[in-house]
């Protein structure tokens, strides 16, 4: 089950085995021998991959069930009381590269037997990926959905907003012609469900009269190195952008507005969440306390 659960997330034997450590002929002999035993085809082989029957579909809702059961289980029978299990912990791409670290840390510290694996996803998919157990836990920020459109079951948790900048290459940055310089460069785009990157595009038209096209990054470094060599400008969190200091070749447009962004964390409802997601959401919740009464 565990190796069918990892070739539904992967979507490849190739890449399931790697990730378990398996040869990919044992994940293969796996996959048939649980279909053998429940009589049906549960995965379907493609030329590049392979994809869940609608039988498979229903197993893996069913196995991600079973296996949240057991890990509640295993830490209810503990004598000690201590917090063991592991958290597979969703982050859209600006909270990964900026809060998910320091999370993971001090999860570590207080929750030494707590295991926490850290997983990009997009906005828009988080809610679904919880709901469908593909995430015990998801970070994002922004306006991710719509209340009344969170699935039945999910928990949401206001945490401290998230600074985002307007960052561009130094040269842009002291530009004495700065919409002459801003004309030429693109908006860059880390996360399309992302919004600040439509303020910038909003601001530019409004301030200079510039319509800039907008161009997907793909991460909070590929926009940084876009933003450093002068080819656009980005909004990145300010947390990041300080932490990088002089010499980076980055610095904040003046002129441009910054953001603040809303950040929530979303769980399946507390009764059903193993003990390491409740884990992480306490070592969430305390570091955003703390963030909170820190000096700006």
């Amino acid at each position: 089950m565990r190796t069918f659960r990892e070739v539904a997330r992967l979507g490849s034997f190739t890449k399931a085995a790697r990730s378990l450590g398996y040869a990919q002929s044992s994940v293969t002999s796996h996959i048939r021998s649980l279909e053998s035993r429940i009589g049906m085809q549960l995965v379907q082989r493609l030329p590049h991959g392979v994809r869940l029957t609608p039988s498979g579909d229903i197993f893996h809702e069913y196995a991600n069930r079973i296996f949240h059961v057991v890990d509640e289980m295993s830490n209810a029978l503990k004598p000690s009381g201590e917090l063991e299990g592991r958290a597979t912990v969703g982050a859209s791409a600006l909270l990964m590269e900026t809060r998910v670290g320091a999370l993971v840390q001090d999860c570590r510290y207080r929750y030494p037997k707590v295991q926490v694996s850290p997983r990009q996803l997009v906005i828009s998919n988080a809610a679904r990926a919880v709901h469908a157990n593909e995430v015990d836990l998801a970070l994002v920020h922004g306006d991710f959905v719509g209340a009344g459109d969170l699935p039945a079951g999910l928990t949401v948790e206001e945490l401290p907003d998230l600074e985002v900048v307007p960052v561009g290459s130094v040269e842009l940055a002291h530009s004495a012609d700065r919409g002459r310089a801003l004309s030429q460069v693109k908006v860059l785009a880390v996360d399309p469900d992302c919004s600040s990157h439509q303020v910038m595009v909003t601001a530019l038209r409004e301030i200079y009269g510039i319509e800039p096209q907008v161009i997907e990054a793909g991460s909070v470094g590929g926009a940084r190195e876009l933003a450093r060599v002068g080819y656009g400008v980005a909004m990145l969190p300010a947390e990041s952008v300080r932490a990088e200091g002089e010499g980076s070749g980055l610095a904040v447009i003046p002129g441009l507005p910054r953001v603040r962004l809303g950040v929530r964390a979303l769980w399946a409802g507390r009764e059903l969440s193993a003990a390491a997601v409740s884990a992480f959401c306490d070592v969430a919740v305390r570091v955003g306390r703390q963030r909170e009464t820190q000096p700006a």
